[in-house]
């Protein structure tokens, strides 16, 4: 009842079974920035909410816990933030510390796992193998919200690698969450979750998505469930000139950032040498070779460099009271390497030392 005084309008917070499990403040990834918002998690749904005055909340939206599922990003680098997918709405959350974040993990995951138990008692006719397809959580495209990929995560388009810039923007593709450029989605399709209103997708998705409609369904359809421009207007905007930046990538840079089979990854400020600036890039250690982006999400590196032949030298940085990784190659100075904290630093020293040996 307390929650339900606190929120601002009327809204029936209070229902017969509904309990309490866990509140807390937690920032929430929107496209740009991270933003506090006030969690309330229940036995059969997650509030979100905004402080807009002392003790009162905004109700931005109540998810139920039906289909819904919580994981840890794929990438360490992001080891305080928690995945949240759900049909209505799929986000990432940020806590303070990775012991905050493992906590509202447990809790959320173990009340999804309760009410799935519960739902399947209510209904015993039902057998496990059976499970309603909305509390298994239907991985089929267009089915659930996807979780944005933020601006910040990506400088070029997931499909072409075309660069963004002030110009030449970016745009998300609302079955996936993808960023794209523009001439990679310039189609429509009608998505169940945004119930079967026309969204912008991917030419990926659209291909996907039309593939997923039966061949009777895909003959009875009307123009209305998909848009896509004609052959000549696509082929138009593919080659329109302006801010658009599309360089070819050689095959050996064709290394996806987010790439889940590494040896390790994340950001790292680089050096040339003691005297030279300091540049925050994302790094990952792949096969013995250091691959380096431009932001985490990117599908092509800048460069890549074989470490076989390279040595690892571990030197006090006094600026900052860390170990700064020093990479040297006939005992010359190629570049030198700092992380964040002190347990970050010994895991990249520990990677770069294994790349560098066969």
């Amino acid at each position: 009842m307390q929650i339900q005084y606190s929120l601002n309008g009327h809204h029936e917070i209070v229902q017969p079974g509904r309990v309490f499990l866990k509140e807390g403040t937690l920032m929430k990834l929107s496209r740009k920035v991270m933003q506090p918002r006030m969690f309330f998690l229940f036995n059969d749904a997650l509030l979100y909410t905004t402080l807009v005055q002392s003790g009162m909340f905004k109700l931005n939206n109540m998810l139920s816990l039906a289909g819904m599922k919580v994981r840890k990003p794929t990438q360490e680098a992001y080891q305080n933030e928690l995945n949240i997918e759900s049909v209505e709405r799929s986000f990432i959350l940020s806590a303070s510390s990775a012991t905050e974040r493992d906590d509202w993990l447990e809790a959320i995951s173990m009340a999804i796992e309760e009410y799935a138990k519960k739902k399947t008692t209510f209904n015993p006719t039902k057998s496990q193998e059976e499970t309603d397809p909305e509390e298994e959580g239907d991985n089929t495209l267009g089915t659930k919200a996807p979780i944005w990929i933020p601006d910040g995560r990506a400088t070029m388009c997931m499909i072409c690698t075309s660069e963004f810039t002030l110009t030449y923007r970016r745009h998300h593709c609302r079955a996936c969450g993808k960023i794209v450029c523009q001439a990679c989605s310039t189609n429509k399709y009608s998505l169940e979750y945004l119930k079967y209103h026309l969204a912008r997708v991917c030419d990926l998705c659209f291909q996907e998505l039309q593939k997923q409609d039966s061949p009777s369904t895909a003959k009875s359809s009307s123009p209305a469930n998909h848009k896509s421009p004609s052959s000549a207007l696509s082929s138009v905007l593919h080659s329109i000139p302006s801010g658009r930046k599309h360089k070819k990538i050689p095959a050996a840079l064709k290394v996806c950032a987010s790439t889940e089979d590494s040896s390790m990854s994340g950001y790292l400020q680089r050096s040339k040498g003691s005297k030279k600036p300091w540049k925050q890039m994302w790094f990952v250690i792949k096969n013995k070779v250091l691959y380096t982006y431009a932001a985490s999400e990117d599908i092509a590196a800048l460069e890549s460099q074989p470490l076989l032949g390279f040595t690892v030298k571990v030197v006090q940085d006094e600026s900052t009271e860390l170990k700064a990784i020093h990479l040297l190659h006939k005992n010359t100075l190629f570049y030198i390497f700092r992380a964040d904290d002190a347990n970050t630093t010994e895991r990249w020293i520990e990677a770069f030392q294994e790349g560098t040996v066969l």
